[in-house]
């Protein structure tokens, strides 16, 4: 489910890092941590036992976002740096379709499913001292849910809520208004908040600065469009659970902010970055095989898992007249050169999606839906019975009005943009491409201030479509539903799939909602790939099948460890100039 944190939590080592230097080798050896007092509850099967606490890792943050606030700008990047700072009540299981307590230690549902009652664990304290208590749990809820704060996403779900009622300094009781079988996950989702600390604070401009967290990080530094590093909290009151032994291990994470990919390279390469997960094929065909790779100081893999497939594709923006048409819209479907461009630019890494949902189907492919293949003339009729007609030089309008469109991006990488443009010119389109910072094509998006935009969804374990598709979201600023859809059909679907507790039923809503937004057309869908691409410098531990079971690279501060003895011989073998055991180059679940 979108809201649900990625929060799994934390390590139990209290840390320690010792380097030394030989005369020609900077050795490193991690030192065992003291005997803690024996841990409570279950331990976490992804997490390995020979994980020790020490030294840093520098991880790529993409560029950096208008903010670190997810809850006020919903980005992947702040969204992981919030989950290592802050938790919510309780979780899934890594590995199971099961609930595990988090800031809760105990929790009960009513027999009619609509009132969930928590009790937050007594250790649980914010980085100052404070307890956290069933007030912070509340002032969330308040915080969320105030008209005054941007924080459109969060409202679709807590809007199902009463306001939480405090019980004890320590229970906390949600009531539900209506039947939902995403109710319980939505209550176990409350986070706490500081309120001793953001009480009398504007909550939309919370951005860059968290100074209490209750999680086992904390912002150390912080140097705009540079980067963000994070230390451990080193009282973090969740070592004393097992679940979070073996788990975040790093002394300190760094997250440099760099927008184009082919430097990021360049950069590891250097080791100024220590892991890079990659996500353009041409480089990872073309770039990836230089000497350190060869040699296994560097391992280059492709990772399968059990991740949720999600879609990516060219929002349409319904709200605007000329793509109200959906004969337009599968015209410039037509007119995208899917093939082409996963030939020539992906190397054929990916699959072209006619789904939404493409992992609720064999294959990832909806039997039903259109393929929407490049047609340029199927095209150029379906534009002519919408009522566009070409000038003399070949150029579309209707009633007087050019057929002009202007895609908007933040990426440096133009190639897929600009053959889509030339296609659209030839087929009398007027595009235009406006490129800008990532803050400034937030801010175009929260006011749906765009006509086409490239985005790739990602998907969750718990699929709950309204917040992406109903059309009470539409025109909400900030929304998830990015095209703007309002469709009775749709929401039929969404409101049916609310009251169904049977995950398989509800995934089979979902295939007809799929059905239907297939037929729609908010978006020109693109493509999707069934694996992960990573590279990292051979010094790290990791687990058995390199990330979790349904996760990528967001793992990495959470399972991942530094190993001196893989350092040490990485250190070594560079230094000689000799070559490592080669890793496998694909890893599957």
């Amino acid at each position: 489910m979108y809201k649900i944190l990625a929060i799994a939590l934390l390590a139990f080592f209290v840390n320690a890092c010792n380097e030394k230097k030989t005369e020609s080798i900077k050795e490193v050896s991690c030192l065992e941590p003291k005997a803690l007092a024996e841990g409570t509850g279950e331990f976490d099967p992804i997490a390995s036992k020979e994980a020790l606490p020490c030294g840093s890792i520098t991880l790529w943050g993409s560029s950096m976002p208008k903010s670190f606030n997810m809850w006020e700008d919903y980005n992947s990047f702040s969204a992981q740096l919030m989950s290592l700072m802050f938790e919510p009540l309780v979780t899934l299981h890594s590995v199971e379709d099961r609930e595990i307590g988090v800031l809760a230690s105990e929790w009960k549902v009513s027999e009619d499913g609509k009132t969930f009652t928590f009790k937050i664990d007594s250790r649980a304290k914010w980085s100052d001292g404070k307890s956290v208590t069933a007030e912070d749990v509340q002032f969330y809820y308040d915080v969320i849910m105030s008209p005054k704060n941007l924080t459109p996403i969060f409202k679709v779900g807590l809007s199902r809520f009463e306001r939480p009622e405090i019980l004890d300094s320590l229970t906390i009781r949600v009531v539900a208004k209506e039947s939902h079988w995403g109710n319980f996950w939505e209550a176990a989702g409350l986070t706490a908040f500081p309120k001793h600390i953001w009480e009398s604070k504007d909550f939309n401009n919370i951005r860059f600065e968290f100074p209490v967290v209750s999680g086992p990080y904390k912002i150390k530094e912080f140097r705009e469009d540079r980067y963000v590093e994070l230390e451990r909290n080193q009282d973090w009151w969740g070592f004393a659970k097992n679940w979070n032994r073996g788990k975040y291990n790093f002394e300190k994470i760094k997250f440099r902010f760099m927008e184009d990919q082919t430097k990021v390279l360049e950069a590891f390469k250097k080791q100024n970055f220590d892991a890079y997960a990659l996500y353009t094929s041409a480089i990872w065909m073309k770039q990836t095989d230089f000497d350190a790779v060869q040699k296994g100081h560097v391992v280059k893999q492709k990772i399968y898992n059990k991740e949720p497939i999600g879609f990516q594709g060219m929002a349409f923006n319904l709200r605007k007249e000329k793509f109200q048409d959906v004969r337009v819209r599968k015209a410039l479907s037509m007119l995208m050169n899917r093939e082409m461009m996963n030939e020539k630019y992906m190397y054929n890494q990916y699959f072209l999606l006619n789904s939404y949902y493409p992992d609720l189907w064999e294959n990832n492919k909806n039997p039903s839906a259109p393929e929407f293949a490049y047609a340029p003339d199927s095209a150029r009729k379906l534009l002519s019975e919408a009522g566009f007609v070409p000038d003399a030089e070949g150029m579309l309008s209707k009633n007087g009005k050019p057929f002009e469109i202007t895609f908007i991006t933040s990426s440096s990488e133009m190639r897929h943009l600009t053959l889509y443009q030339e296609d659209l010119k030839k087929a009398g389109i007027r595009v235009n491409i406006e490129q800008m910072s990532q803050s400034t094509l937030r801010k175009r998006l929260d006011e749906a201030d765009f006509d086409m935009y490239w985005v790739n969804w990602g998907a969750g374990r718990l699929r709950d479509p309204e917040a992406s598709w109903h059309s009470a979201t539409a025109n909400a600023k900030g929304t998830n539903n990015l095209s703007g859809l309002q469709d009775a059909i749709v929401d039929s679907l969404i409101n049916l799939q609310k009251t169904e507790f049977n995950l398989e039923k509800r995934n089979e809503i979902l295939r007809s909602l799929d059905n239907r937004l297939t037929e729609i057309v908010p978006y020109v869908l693109m493509w999707q790939a069934e694996h992960h691409r990573m590279l990292y410098w051979n010094r790290f531990g990791t687990p058995e099948k390199v990330f979790d079971k349904f996760g990528r690279e967001e793992s990495i501060p959470v399972y991942w460890f530094y190993d001196a003895k893989k350092a040490n011989a990485l250190n070594k073998a560079i230094k000689e100039g000799k070559t490592l055991p080669l890793e496998p180059k694909e890893v599957r679940q």
